[in-house]
């Protein structure tokens, strides 16, 4: 794969943690972005909107639902339907003297039935320009992590504010320090649990626990040395017998 077509991709596809946040849609947990960040992020790949990047609307509409109905038997009445709101957009961007158009659509609820009866988003259009700018921007790789789930291993987003601490921290090198200490202290703990388990299958979950935080944090050779004393101890080996 040419590294030249993934140029962009690569370097935009991580997501600033303190730009998202979780959220439930349609009873489903999600990760949600925050829409100025994307732009923010545009800004600083393309330059300003306008200039180097920008969007245009081709298509607005009002869509009607389904039939909302409240009451049952002869009482049962007919309250309206829902509506809601769809926008398409063409993304265009400026990249290395070339021009490149993306486009995709934005929805949002604007009339819809609620625990307290009917209800009407004013603010819907703007929320589905803003449904539209992000998604079409999540195809040039802008927040790729949280498109393609990364965002629901913990593991993986204490990563990311792991680095991000030492990003913004006023002495990087006491954050790195800091952060060091935090890992040798987990994996000296995780060890000594090991050894205390009553059963195999205890120490081997407290093992694939451990591992896993490890791999998501890319801390390979941690993994590797909890992996090695989970060897060592169903062989019956003691610290001292390992070395």
């Amino acid at each position: 794969m040419s590294t030249d077509n993934m140029r962009i991709w690569s370097l935009v596809e991580k997501t600033n943690t303190q730009f998202t946040k979780k959220a439930e849609v349609n009873g489903q947990s999600i990760t949600s972005l925050n829409g100025t960040a994307m732009v923010m992020k545009a800004t600083e790949m393309f330059g300003p909107i306008g200039i180097g990047w920008g969007y245009k609307i081709l298509e607005e509409r009002f869509d009607e639902g389904h039939e909302i109905f409240a009451g049952e038997g002869e009482k049962r009445i007919c309250l309206g339907r829902e509506i809601g709101h769809t926008i398409r957009i063409s993304l265009w961007f400026i990249q290395n003297g070339q021009r490149g158009e993306v486009e995709q659509y934005g929805c949002t609820r604007y009339q819809y039935k609620t625990r307290y009866g009917m209800t009407t988003d004013g603010e819907a259009p703007k929320k589905s320009l803003t449904d539209a700018v992000k998604k079409a921007l999540s195809m040039l790789g802008f927040s790729a992590d949280v498109f393609l789930g990364m965002f629901d291993d913990q593991n993986y987003v204490q990563q990311l504010q792991a680095e991000e601490a030492i990003e913004s921290a006023e002495d990087r090198q006491v954050e790195v320090e800091r952060q060091q200490e935090e890992r040798l202290t987990f994996i000296k703990n995780t060890i000594e649990t090991m050894k205390t388990a009553l059963t195999p299958q205890e120490r081997k979950k407290i093992h694939d626990h451990a591992v896993r935080r490890l791999i998501g944090r890319r801390d390979e050779r941690g993994a590797a040395r909890i992996s090695l004393e989970l060897k060592n101890l169903e062989a019956g080996k003691t610290g001292e017998e390992a070395a």
